[in-house]
This record gives C-alpha cells, sequence and structure tokens, in this order.
C-alpha cells in the first residue's frame, strides 16, 4: 500500500467536522504510506459547509480535498462521489464525527502490510471497547451481522462498521446504488462475492453518539439493512 484515500461523508456535522479535519490531517500513517483526505458536504444546511472551508483554509494542504453536493444523496450517495474521486490504491471511510479513534486505522493497514489481508474490517465488538450506545442498537447491530453471515457466508463480528478497508479497484468494481445506510450490508454482500479476497478483522475503540448529539441512523434504517442484506446477499452480480 502506497497510498490511502480517507473519504469523509458530511451531512449537518457543524459542531464536529473542524475537528475531524485537523486529526486527520495530523494523522501519520505507517510505513510512511501516503494519505489523501476527501470531504464529501452532502448539502449541509447547518453551516457545516462553512466550517469545512475556513479548515482547508487553515490546513491549506494539497492532500485535503472537498467536493460540494448540490442535493442531499445520503451517506451512501457521498460516498459514491468520494469513491470516483479517490486516487489512492486503498480506502477507507470515516464518519464526521469522532465515534472512532482515527489512529487505530493504522491497526487495520497493519492487516494488509504484515500479515497479507485484502479487505479488512474494524470491529467494534471483538475487544468490547463499546462505550455508550443502548441496549437496543447493540442487539440489532448483532442481529445484523448474524443475518450477514449466514447469507453472504463470510465470518465478520461488526458488518455495520464503519472502518472498512478495502482496495480501490475492488470498491470501484463495485455497482454500488444504495444512498443511505443500506451502503454498509451492500458493500459487504458485494464484496463477499468476490471469493479470491483474503479478509480480517480488528478490534476497535467505539464512543456512540445520541441522537441529541447528531446521531442519525435509527429503526427505519435497521429494516432497510435486513432488506439489503436479502437482496444483494442473494442476488447476482456485484
Amino acid at each position: 500500500m502506497q497510498k490511502l484515500s480517507i473519504i469523509i461523508p458530511c451531512f449537518n456535522e457543524a459542531q464536529t467536522i473542524t475537528e475531524v479535519i485537523h486529526v486527520f490531517h495530523k494523522l501519520v500513517l505507517i510505513e510512511g504510506i501516503e494519505k489523501e483526505i476527501i470531504i464529501v458536504n452532502d448539502s449541509s444546511t447547518d453551516g457545516s459547509d462553512q466550517k469545512i472551508e475556513q479548515a482547508l483554509a487553515e490546513i491549506n494542504s494539497p492532500s485535503i480535498n472537498c467536493l460540494h453536493h448540490t442535493k442531499n444523496t445520503g451517506k451512501g450517495g457521498a460516498i459514491h462521489s468520494g469513491i470516483k474521486k479517490a486516487s489512492g490504491d486503498y480506502i477507507i471511510i470515516q464518519d464526521a464525527d469522532l465515534e472512532l479513534d482515527p489512529t487505530e486505522i493504522n491497526l487495520l493497514i497493519a492487516q494488509v502490510t504484515e500479515k497479507g489481508a485484502d479487505v479488512v474490517y474494524g470491529s467494534r465488538f471483538l475487544g468490547k471497547k463499546v462505550r455508550g450506545g443502548t441496549r437496543m442498537s447493540n442487539l440489532a447491530n448483532a442481529f445484523l451481522t448474524r443475518l450477514a453471515n449466514f447469507v453472504f457466508r463470510t465470518k465478520i463480528t461488526d458488518v455495520e462498521t464503519c472502518y472498512k478497508l478495502v482496495p480501490a479497484k475492488s470498491f470501484k468494481a463495485l455497482k454500488l446504488v444504495e444512498q443511505r445506510f443500506g451502503f454498509e450490508p451492500e458493500i459487504t454482500a458485494k464484496l463477499a462475492k468476490d471469493r479470491s479476497l483474503k479478509w480480517a478483522e480488528v478490534p476497535i475503540t467505539y464512543h456512540a453518539r445520541t441522537e441529541e448529539q447528531g446521531k442519525k441512523i435509527g429503526w427505519k434504517d435497521g429494516f432497510r439493512a435486513i432488506w439489503c442484506i436479502l437482496k444483494y446477499g442473494l442476488g447476482s452480480g456485484r
């Protein structure tokens, strides 16, 4: 791995996006790997766009770019735009908050550079390092993961994780259609169809937000995730 593209979809994250940008600007990847940061402002209405442009002006780095959507497309839609723009040989997604610890991306990278993995997921449940979150949301994640493993014939512990480290070539080859949070099971379902890929997982730390703090996923997204697991897992094509 020579260059990692970090895609940050952002919708109404004015409270956290400035800190996220500065944290990733300072993030040093192992083994001298170059990083490219692609922020996708998904037509925010809370001033996130101004926060982004101010942070980019302060940092003034050619390795950080921002795409602005004129219409909200959902997390999946924002990620689609980021994937098209990515020029790294690997891609990872980072939410525009700090529920996850960005330094732990290096743990995922090490599975590629040292262990020869192709696809690496950061699991919030492997090391039981989940902080916060409701019992219901944790049970829902566990159910979705078990269903996904059964349908996809995989052995992962966190299908809904944000941290998915994937070869850019594989990511760009997928025909992704989900616009909202159905993107998470869709990407896993379609990657799992390529049985030549070597998978790995590493435990990551997770500080769950509440709805008051900006958490956007809800029970409707859970039902959509079930539908996506069945649709893309049982369907043909990538």
